[in-house]
């Protein structure tokens, strides 16, 4: 069970069945792209990424959104196995995204926080090319 889960079930006065929450799934970098569960996802899909923070009372998840082309979105949470490696790439990926994008949305400390890390329309001047 991922930190965060565990630190849930501790503290939380939610009857037991929402205690038993699943661990958010593992992020694997791929060639192309990603997989979180059974999600692949092509970096050249993602037409816009988010980022925000849930507050947990005790403390804060932060969460990626990812909009893409043609599949629902995706939503990654720093529970998941692998985010931190994750991150670096995702700036690389989209080199337009402030560098320091963690940090500005960790405070302040249980404040949604919600902000646009990059979207394709922006960073294309305007025009959504594929």
């Amino acid at each position: 069970m991922a930190f965060l889960s565990r630190l849930r079930s501790m503290f939380s006065d939610a009857p037991a069945s929402l205690e038993s929450v699943e661990p958010a799934p593992d992020i694997e970098l791929l060639d192309d792209g990603f997989a979180s569960g059974t999600r692949l996802v092509r970096w050249s899909a993602v037409t816009r990424v988010t980022t925000y923070k849930i507050d947990l009372v005790t403390i804060d998840c932060i969460c990626l959104r990812f909009d893409l082309d043609d599949d629902p979105p995706l939503e990654l949470t720093e529970e998941s196995n692998g985010f931190n490696v994750f991150m670096d790439v995702l700036v690389e990926q989209f080199p337009t995204m402030p560098p320091d994008w963690y940090a500005t949305v960790m405070q302040p400390p249980f404040e949604r926080n919600e902000a646009v890390l990059f979207d394709r329309r922006l960073a294309c001047g305007g025009q959504d090319e594929r």
